[in-house]
This record gives C-alpha cells, structure tokens and sequence, in this order.
C-alpha cells in the first residue's frame, strides 16, 4: 500500500503502513497494520468489531474511512480550542 496523504485546513494527513511489513501482508489490506499521523505526529486508533474505526483521543465518532475520521478529529480540536480561548477570554473581563 502506498502512503495516502492529504491537506485538510491546513493540516496534513498521512495514512500508511508500519514500518516492517512483510511483503504478503502488503497485499492484503485486512491484515495491515497502519499508522495514521496528523501533522507528523502520530494518532492512536483501534477497530470496533464491527470495521469501524475510532480514535484514542477522540470517543466520540467511528467511521469506516480512517482518513475521514481523522478529518473530523481535526474539526473537534478546533472547536475544543475556539472554546478554550472563549473561556480563557470570559475569565479575563470577570
């Protein structure tokens, strides 16, 4: 499998298999160990029973495209920072 990348809001997604595979598991996709990173930093997931995925740090949401999910990850760190900064801001004027 070749690494698949992408930009998404100014971040970059890469989805590519564990270094040290041996070629046969390279040709089956159920049997891959992949690793997904977010701006070259690594983001730990696991798969439900049922084929979908889901994020250590993000509970909330399982997709069947990982790299869909990682998309909505990224939107979820937005919004928990644009809250942050809301509530740092409000404890300001108090």
């Amino acid at each position: 499998m070749e690494p698949e990348r992408q930009e998404y809001k100014g971040h970059r997604i890469e989805l590519r298999p564990r270094e040290g595979l041996e070629a046969e598991r390279e040709e089956d996709l159920e049997l891959q160990d992949l690793e997904l990173r977010i701006d070259e930093q690594p983001v730990r997931f696991g798969q439900l029973p049922d084929g979908r995925y889901a994020l250590e740090e993000y509970a909330f949401d399982w997709r069947d495209d990982l790299m869909d999910l990682a998309r909505r990850f990224i939107d979820y760190r937005e919004r928990a920072q644009e809250m942050r900064r809301g509530e740092a801001e409000s404890g300001r004027r108090e």
